[in-house]
């Protein structure tokens, strides 16, 4: 039997190197045979684009992970977020805010990789999915849980969404099923007509501009200041403006920032997702992808074997009629 690798950052080269793991795992740790590990759009900017900011030495990615609990033999999807546990935000829930948090994929060895060792009480076992692979969906969907319950505490209203990729579309989802009236801006005609088909009907798409909104969730990708901007021209005056990425390192906001005070508006990150107020985002969002829907499998239906891992990448770089929502490395086993 080969012996279990793991896809890595070295020097600045993506490389395999061999799976950071024991032969027997820690006390309070489980071993993890990953069967599913998705490419989030924050690792895709960093194996795909020159990255200005620091990564680990060697740097093992993969936080969307799904796999088989080796003590159990259950399917679980893996909660990436390591916090301490016994600091000021830990205490109320805010793990995402804990100064000595730890990441799954960052801090941490990640599941790109044959197997991956992590802290029992980040094992979340799944409940029975139409696919396993939705399962990798719980990551984004936690943070759009997070967006619409902790960051949207406001009366519900016209809520207008920022882009067209997964995470905006997990913000629709989401945001639909607790009320709000939901617009989408996705400005690729492919993709939009794409979502037309798999996405809720009270769900309303737009090409160019939306209308004018009780609050805007920026869901888009954070390389240049467009998204914020857009998303404030769409927020109606005293309105809240959620940004739910944290851009890229020396991102600037080139909007007039007396614009936003004269307006009234609030300007919120949500950065993550936490544990706060009797509810567990990461939980709950896996408890809403099992409720079903056809755009979870529009999200997951775009896979490669984990040894093609450099493939994947190259897909995601091609033109958008047909670019991946997201990919899929899948088991080599």
């Amino acid at each position: 039997m080969s012996r279990p690798y793991a896809w890595a950052v070295q020097s600045g080269a993506l490389c395999r190197l061999p799976a950071p793991v024991a032969e027997s795992p820690a006390l309070d740790t489980t071993l993890i045979e990953t069967r599913y590990t998705g490419l989030c759009g924050s690792d895709i900017a960093k194996l795909n684009h020159p990255w200005q900011g620091r990564l680990p030495e060697p740097w093992y990615p993969g936080h969307e992970v799904v796999g088989v609990d080796t003590e159990t033999g259950g399917w679980v999807a893996i909660d990436p977020l390591v916090p301490c546990r016994s600091c000021h935000y830990c205490d109320r829930g805010h793990v995402h805010l804990c100064p000595r948090l730890r990441r799954i994929g960052w801090d941490l060895p990640g599941g790109l990789a044959d197997c991956v060792s992590v802290p029992r009480d980040n094992v979340i076992p799944l409940p029975h999915l139409k696919d396993p692979a939705h399962g990798i969906l719980a990551d984004p969907m936690a943070v759009a849980v997070h967006g619409v319950h902790c960051g949207l505490r406001m009366p519900l209203g016209r809520l207008g969404i920022i882009g067209g990729g997964v995470l905006a579309v997990c913000t629709a989802v989401c945001a639909v099923r607790a009320g709000w009236d939901v617009h989408m801006m996705v400005r690729e005609p492919s993709r939009s007509q794409q979502l037309r088909y798999v996405l809720d009907q009270r769900i309303t798409l737009h090409s160019a501009e939306l209308p004018a909104c009780d609050a805007v969730v920026d869901a888009a990708s954070g390389h240049n200041d467009a998204p914020i901007r857009q998303a404030l021209a769409a927020v109606r005056d005293g309105g809240t403006v959620l940004v739910q990425n944290a851009y890229a390192p020396r991102v600037v906001l080139s909007a007039p920032l007396r614009d936003v005070f004269r307006r009234s508006i609030t300007l919120r990150g949500s950065f993550s997702y936490c544990r706060a107020d009797g509810r567990d985002d990461f939980r709950d969002a896996v408890e809403l992808i099992a409720k079903g829907g056809e755009w979870a499998a529009r999200m997951t239906r775009d896979r490669f074997p984990l040894s093609e891992l450099p493939q994947g990448l190259a897909a995601l770089n091609t033109g958008a009629r047909h670019r991946p929502f997201k990919v899929l490395l899948t088991s080599d086993t």
